[in-house]
């Protein structure tokens, strides 16, 4: 008797088991502890500045983008993108002007070990330290003679572009191209990759590119883009600005005398003798007066004044004084103007 109630119990407490069992099954421990664990890394990778993580497929070939209403069948939009600032500048772009589309991609490709900036023996350090290294990329485009104007998109590293868009540069015949960069950095500015690149390779045209934050909105990507002396869109609100061998872009004011400015100069170029004043500014007397409309203004970095009339200030540091404002130079910090600007008397071309 006691052996029956035995094993009547063993059946009645293994039933009793299996029905537990079924109600919470083992992995379910072991799934919420992998998602907690999953979330925490996201939220550590993610406050980690330029440190994102990307699979990046290789493109072998221009990719159409969705756009069937563009007339931009003889444009082209290149980038490389390492942490994926630049990816979504070319996305933005791409979808404003349904353009073609194509990826540089590294036969190596970069690793976050690869771009740790704070270690000196990283590959990225190597490569910047010496401008004859050309890193390899795969899934090469056969030509670029379809296309009339190309965008190269990258990031900057230490203050230039990668080595690798160079690779890219030196691998195609630009002479005949229109060819616009642009760039992401936290704080850099383009000009020294921009100086690299026409030193490089003859190229047709190379227009003032622009630097992006990495936050930068699609907005921020069409202002630029509608500004650009490409294709029949308007440039009245534009000059350029030579001095030292660069080429800067002005954004003109919305005032008469900028409109009368840049009247002027549809005449053809003007050359300014510019002298230093006071330790924040440069001053030249214009060939012609101007409409003035002065108010009291505190200037800024790349700021351009008219002040009584026929005298035209580049501001590259501040002051407070009645001005009638003419622009203000594009995409250049403060640091930039300064090496420019400062010191010795200068030469300026407007056109």
């Amino acid at each position: 008797m006691n052996d029956l109630i035995s094993m009547v119990l063993s059946v009645i407490f293994a039933v009793m088991l299996s029905g537990c069992g079924n109600t919470q099954p083992a992995t379910d421990k072991a799934e919420q502890y992998d998602h907690t664990v999953t979330t925490e890394q996201k939220q550590t990778t993610q406050s980690k500045k330029d440190t994102v993580t990307e699979d990046r497929k290789a493109v072998s070939d221009t990719v159409k983008a969705d756009n069937t209403n563009s007339d931009n069948s003889d444009t082209l939009i290149v980038y490389f993108s390492r942490t994926g600032n630049t990816e979504k500048i070319a996305a933005h772009l791409t979808e404003l002007t349904g353009a073609d589309t194509y990826v540089i991609t590294a036969a190596v490709p970069y690793t976050d070990e690869d771009i740790e900036y704070n270690n000196d023996n990283c590959r990225a350090n190597k490569e910047q330290n010496d401008k004859s290294i050309r890193p390899e990329i795969v899934d090469k485009l056969s030509s670029i003679d379809d296309y009339d104007t190309i965008f190269l998109g990258y990031p900057i590293w230490w203050g230039e572009e990668p080595r690798i868009i160079d690779t890219f540069l030196e691998s195609y015949d630009f002479s005949e191209k229109t060819v616009i960069p642009f760039c992401t950095s936290g704080s850099s500015g383009i000009e020294t990759s921009e100086r690299n690149i026409a030193e490089l390779t003859d190229i047709g045209e190379l227009v003032k590119g622009k630097r992006f934050a990495a936050g930068a909105s699609k907005e921020d990507v069409k202002e630029w883009y509608d500004m650009l002396p490409i294709g029949n869109k308007s440039n009245e609100n534009k000059i350029t600005l030579s001095v030292n061998g660069n080429t800067l872009s002005v954004t003109l004011a919305d005032t008469d005398a900028a409109k009368e400015l840049s009247q002027k100069l549809k005449d053809g170029a003007v050359t300014v003798d510019l002298k230093e004043y006071g330790g924040f500014e440069k001053v030249g007397a214009l060939p012609w007066s101007l409409t003035t409309s002065d108010e009291n203004t505190e200037t800024k970095p790349g700021d351009i004044m008219l002040y009584q009339g026929d005298q035209i200030t580049i501001f590259y540091g501040s002051n407070t004084w009645s001005y009638t404002k003419l622009g203000t130079i594009d995409d250049v910090t403060a640091d930039e103007l300064e090496k420019l600007l400062s010191g010795k008397n200068i030469t300026v071309t407007l056109s």
